[in-house]
């Protein structure tokens, strides 16, 4: 049985990880990475990072939780993780998940080079609240200026059955 590894090689200073033996990204090589990585960044190397998911065909929570922690390492330092050679099913977990908002993605090793020699887009100090957020932060029922009107949240006040059933079975306010 072959044992999933992962290959680490400095382009341009840049770390590029290949998972190798790995049609299910196992969590281990990732956090062989991640030790890999912290050594490069100790070393002043440049906090971009390539991973080549050439061949891996399924990733579970696991492994995508420890790319989230590699991703908080790196942020701070002005790095990013950009992925490469993505299965569609593997980037399908991505969008579900909602990570693909958090990384980048580039559909060759190439590309994904060329991404990390870019200067990364600074990052907001303080995000300005949209027409959403205006709108789940206005009082029950009344509108906003140029939004829609939130509607009523539920509870004991709200509670349009009359009776204690409603009220009893839920354990928590929905908003």
């Amino acid at each position: 049985m072959l044992k999933p590894t992962v290959q680490v090689h400095n382009v341009d200073g840049i770390l590029v990880a290949e998972f190798w033996d790995c049609l299910r990204l196992d969590p281990a090589p990732v956090v062989d990475f991640i030790k890999k990585y912290e050594a490069h960044v100790a070393m002043q190397g440049r906090p971009e990072v390539v991973i080549d998911l050439l061949g891996v065909d399924f990733a579970g929570s696991t492994a995508l939780g420890h790319f989230v922690s590699l991703h908080r390492l790196a942020r701070p330092r002005g790095g990013r993780l950009i992925f490469c050679n993505v299965d569609p099913t593997v980037l399908e977990v991505f969008r579900v998940t909602k990570l693909d908002t958090l990384f980048s993605f580039a559909p060759d090793r190439s590309a994904a080079l060329a991404m990390a020699q870019a200067p990364s887009l600074p990052t907001p100090q303080a995000a300005t609240p949209g027409p959403l957020s205006a709108a789940m932060n206005a009082p029950d029922g009344e509108p906003e200026a140029n939004g829609p009107t939130r509607p009523p949240r539920y509870g004991p006040s709200n509670n349009s059955l009359g009776s204690g059933l409603l009220r009893g079975s839920r354990r928590r306010r929905l908003s």
